[in-house]
């Protein structure tokens, strides 16, 4: 579906044709819900970047770190930490230089530890937005593989918009159901018939556990 039959479609389906000004605010609106609430494979982007300086600047879609890596010289995957214990870290090492181990997550920026004493090519692997669709990128994963997402989620954020609580309830429930159903066929077209092993991905005080896959 792309964007254009899908603004058709909402119109068709509520039977309104005075909603056209409001079509990309629904849009917008059930994107926010998508990149709150989905994180699959088709979300994964890989980016390169030099690291030479403290902060690194995400990338604009970054959603959530999976991975990150220095190439250059020898292989190093850098571990995630707090930012208090990166504090903790350069206080203990008189804020000395050095490659990169640790990053912790600052805003819209990559704070590397210790402090790059030279440049270094790192690898981000990250869950990224959905694409917006408009009119110059008028489809996405999401509309051509599961077309019926956008179309409930709009029509969901529209009734909620014309104060049509019981459509809203039933919108509602239906794109609930293909949002689930979305990550179950995302999940098993990722893993197959892996193992789950789990691991922990993150270090200081905002550990939690990851569930990675693996095959036996």
């Amino acid at each position: 579906m792309t964007y254009s039959e899908l603004k058709t479609a909402v119109a068709n389906y509520l039977n309104r044709s005075d909603l056209d000004s409001m079509m990309d605010t629904f849009i917008q609106q059930t994107e926010a819900v998508l990149n709150r609430k989905l994180r699959t494979k088709d979300m994964v982007k890989r980016a390169t970047a030099t690291a030479d300086a403290q902060y690194l600047t995400l990338p604009t879609d970054w959603l959530e770190a999976i991975n990150v890596e220095i190439t250059s010289n020898n292989f190093s995957p850098l571990m995630q930490m707090s930012i208090e214990s990166l504090d903790v870290y350069r206080k203990k090492n008189n804020n000395s230089t050095g490659q990169p181990v640790y990053y912790a997550l600052v805003d819209d920026t990559m704070e590397l530890c210790p402090t790059p004493d030279g440049s270094y090519e790192l690898q981000l692997t990250y869950f990224s937005k959905v694409s917006a669709l408009s009119s110059s990128n008028t489809s996405n994963f999401v509309s051509t593989s599961y077309p019926d997402v956008y179309l409930y989620g709009c029509l969901r954020t529209a009734s909620i918009y014309l104060m049509e609580d019981d459509r809203a309830a039933g919108f509602t429930n239906l794109f609930d159901k293909a949002l689930e159903e979305m990550r179950m066929e995302q999940e098993r077209a990722a893993f197959g018939k892996g193992s789950m092993i789990p691991r922990r991905r993150t270090y200081g005080r905002t550990q939690k556990q990851v569930v990675y896959w693996g095959n036996n």
